[in-house]
């Protein structure tokens, strides 16, 4: 990632980058299927469920919301750069569609008879809102009039890319256990061991963190960790980010 130029801020963040080279294209997919598989055994086997989820940095990608979407009533997806919110508005309105074949790989864990395009269908109806968020806010939906507690709170490769330091990491998470129920559920997906990783034609600055960081850090921000393991990343990790392995949690407040 040498030859490429650095980003100092999100403006030049390009959704349709993201979604081509790290969701839709086949060799992303077939490497995505380590979240799903653990997104699935998260919803399914442990029983995670509620009336509200909020989706904390989704990106313009709702991969992180398929498995949920069965478990819970409404739907809040969040983002830090407008650029991203306004893809997901898009998605939304029904304007863009999400690759069919996440969704199927999704399907393929759960049975049933539902094709991709009914169950996107039915995440649109569920998803009640999509919200600007700051991590690093005490306030982190800022001025949202509605309810601010949730039962639910995904956060997928999120937060080490808005904390530079371990403390503003515990800080970011605090920020975060605001807006959850006592007794609700984080579900944590982070990128161990690295420091940047590339969105188009830039290099983004990340947290390079630890497992024990991490353990340590969600424990004093309130949580008990329930569920936790490390899984080495793959090819398509190695070309585009400089972390070596991913670390998923499951926890309660």
């Amino acid at each position: 990632m040498e030859h490429l130029k650095e980003a100092s801020d999100f403006k030049n963040f390009d959704p349709e980058w993201y979604m081509h080279n790290l969701i839709a294209s086949d060799e992303a997919a077939d490497n995505m299927r380590c979240d799903f598989d653990v997104l699935h055994k998260f919803f399914n086997e442990y029983n995670v469920c509620g009336k509200r989820l909020l989706d904390v940095g989704t990106g313009p990608t709702i991969h992180t919301v398929i498995s949920a979407s069965s478990h819970v009533d409404e739907i809040f997806l969040s983002d830090y750069t407008p650029q991203n919110l306004q893809y997901l508005e898009k998605w939304h309105k029904g304007e863009i569609s999400q690759p069919a074949k996440v969704i199927d790989y999704v399907l393929s864990l759960e049975g049933g008879t539902r094709t991709a395009s009914e169950v996107e269908s039915e995440i649109r109806k569920k998803v009640q809102g999509i919200l600007p968020i700051d991590v690093t806010s005490a306030q982190p939906l800022g001025n949202f009039n509605g309810d601010t507690q949730f039962d639910i709170i995904v956060s997928s490769y999120c937060i080490e890319t808005a904390a530079f330091t371990v403390e503003e990491y515990r800080k970011c998470l605090v920020n975060i256990s605001s807006l959850l129920k006592k007794g609700g559920y984080l579900i944590l997906f982070v990128c161990l061991n690295g420091d940047s990783y590339q969105m188009g034609d830039y290099r983004y600055r990340a947290l390079s963190i630890t497992k024990d960081e991490i353990q340590s850090t969600v424990h004093k921000a309130g949580f008990d960790i329930k569920v936790n393991f490390e899984i080495e990343g793959g090819d398509v990790d190695a070309q585009y980010l400089s972390f070596d392995s991913y670390y998923y949690m499951l926890a309660t407040k």
